[in-house]
């Protein structure tokens, strides 16, 4: 089942407790609660946590990744890469577990990852794999989408062919759902570069150690320069006198994949016997990227391309799972259900083509019970943010966001489709404004960065405050700002994902299996939408929240888009100049006084 829900309407808990009652009537034997982000598992986690207190005896633990887990990192993980040799808290690991699993089932019922790293250190045992062991004696298992669907890391001890769980039912609550379709493309991708296998090759023949490698390298990279050829028909120089082209087929490069094999089996050989250091490190890094691509060649079929792409003195080669409907429907048996549910899964045909969920699959469109007052929703038709028009209307965006905070003081944040953009309507707003306060966006912001830039929009209902943030970053979703710490949200553009090589082959395919046009609002169209649908709900968080959304671009005018409009929007207003949205927000927040 596929269910859209409005932000703030407590899916988590919904999701949760039926899959609970679920297990209790055994219709399933454990649940797993897969999410993308770490905030999420922790909305998960603290659910689980209600249950309990509320009396439910069940076990709850949450994964984390390996490197976020490790205690030795500096010791047995030189250069990122796990040593059991090496690592103390990997050697001897099973005469120390049982007394590590014990002390967890005996004192707690939750497992977070800070308690098992902190049990795990107490004893002396890898905190990863205790908690993977600890997950066979829990009900709840919360973790990352690749756990259950990613072809390199996913649980084999319960997924796996051979793998202990095989007989057991298993239910699925995916949250953020409208995440996995890109996610699951990412899953059953793989590219190689030419660049990679020749600093590798440049580092180890440095060493006799690893003369048989070398020479693996060297055929690697001779076959791999051959596809070249692949790109003739239309390679082109650019600005610099560099060469770039594309190809793209329906197989991959047989000979490519022989050496690719030839050498991940001589590596393996290697990599088990040879000693720590910057050689091995960077040969495993290789190995492992290799490696990926050979698992995703196995699946590969009519829903992948093989393209190359020669970029410079570089060249490129990809598997690429344009449509992961088939691969997704298979991997959703290995549940007796599944239940994906967003905030936003508009229009809901899309998600179930996309993610597999074929004739048997439900939709629903819950409605919110949020008062429909509490929200103004205002589009600016008026506004074009098409690419080559944003430098020439930069002065129109800062003028736009000028007059919807005219009305109200407090906290909004203003969306774009680019830095770029961003940028430039920044420069426009602060020459009107040179006194506003505003809080921007910055490209590769650390997580206290993060931190920081969110804790800026404080609860002061009578201080005008202004966020410049990128439509579809890490700010557009994922982001709890209740009450007056965000009462606007002003977004430009409709969300289109960039034109890239790979929207295109997804363009292309669908125009082909579908044959009525929809190719380009599978590829771009909806997935933007998304993305607008996304940066909107994060000004109603709770039933007492009130604040506006204004849409500013002149598509949002068309029917086709009007049509991917949520039910919970309505009366929506539309203004033809900045002056009319000014009076459409000050009739707003005058009746809210």
């Amino acid at each position: 089942v596929f269910v859209e829900a409005p932000t703030g309407t407590g899916k988590t808990i919904s999701a949760l407790f039926p899959a609970v009652r679920a297990l209790g009537m055994e219709y399933c034997d454990r649940i797993f609660y897969l999410t993308p982000k770490t905030a999420t598992r922790r909305e998960a986690f603290s659910a689980a946590a209600r249950l309990h207190t509320s009396g439910v005896m069940l076990r709850t633990v949450v994964l984390s990744a390996k490197e976020q887990m490790c205690c030795n990192m500096y010791g047995g993980c030189v250069g990122g890469r796990c040593s059991s040799i090496q690592c103390e808290y990997s050697k001897g690991y099973y005469d120390r577990i049982d007394a590590a699993l014990c002390e967890m089932l005996q004192k707690y019922r939750g497992y977070s990852r800070s308690l098992i790293c902190e049990v795990a250190r107490k004893h002396r045992v890898c905190p990863y794999e205790l908690s993977l062991d600890l997950s066979e004696l829990c009900d709840i298992i919360i973790c990352d989408y690749n756990y259950a669907f990613d072809p390199t890391v996913y649980l084999r001890r319960y997924f796996g062919a051979d793998g202990y769980g095989q007989t057991e039912k298993y239910a699925f609550l995916i949250d953020e759902a409208h995440n996995l379709a890109d996610r699951a493309r990412d899953m059953y991708s793989a590219e190689l570069r030419l660049s990679e296998v020749e600093s590798a090759l440049a580092l180890l023949s440095q060493n006799p150690y690893f003369s048989d490698i070398t020479q693996s390298l060297a055929a690697l990279a001779s076959v791999i320069k051959g596809t070249k050829k692949l790109c003739r028909d239309n390679i082109v120089k650019d600005s610099d006198g560099y060469e770039r082209g594309f190809y793209m087929g329906s197989a991959p490069v047989e000979k490519v994949s022989r050496e690719l094999s030839a050498f991940c089996k001589k590596c393996g050989e290697y990599l088990k016997k040879a000693e720590e250091s910057p050689e091995t490190d960077t040969l495993s890094a290789l190995n492992s990227k290799i490696r990926k691509y050979l698992t995703v060649e196995e699946y590969f079929d009519k829903n992948f391309c093989f393209y190359s792409e020669l970029l410079g003195g570089d060249i490129m080669l990809k598997l690429y799972c344009h449509d992961p409907s088939d691969i997704m429907g298979s991997l959703l048996t290995r549940a007796a259900a599944s239940v994906m549910f967003s905030a936003t899964l508009t229009p809901p045909e899309y998600f179930c083509d996309v993610l597999g969920g074929g004739k048997e699959a439900q939709s629903v469109s819950l409605v919110s019970h949020f008062p429909s007052e509490n929200l103004c929703v205002a589009v600016a038709d008026y506004i074009n943010t098409r690419f080559d028009d944003r430098e020439d209307n930069a002065g129109r965006f800062a003028a736009l966001i000028d007059a919807t905070v005219r009305a109200k003081a407090g906290n909004y944040i203003a969306y774009f489709p680019s830095y770029q953009c961003l940028e430039q309507t920044y420069k426009a707003f602060k020459l009107r404004n040179p006194k506003a306060e505003t809080v921007v966006q910055r490209k590769h912001m650390s997580a206290s960065q993060r931190d920081e830039f969110l804790s800026a929009f404080k609860a002061d209902t009578e201080h005008l405050r202004i966020g410049f943030c990128v439509l579809g970053g890490v700010f557009s979703e994922g982001v709890d700002l209740p009450g007056s710490r965000l009462i606007g949200s002003i977004i430009f553009g409709v969300g289109l994902p960039g034109l890239s090589s790979e929207r295109n082959i997804i363009k292309e395919h669908f125009d082909l299996k579908f044959e009525d046009g929809m190719g380009y609002d599978y590829a771009y169209t909806f997935p933007g939408m998304n993305n607008v649908l996304q940066a909107a709900g994060r000004v109603i968080r709770t039933e007492e929240d009130a604040g506006i959304v204004v849409l500013a671009d002149d598509r949002y005018a068309l029917p086709k888009y009007r049509a991917l409009f949520p039910s919970h929007w309505q009366g929506v207003k539309y203004a033809k100049n900045a002056s009319s949205i000014s009076e459409i927000m000050r009739r707003f927040w005058q009746n809210r006084s």
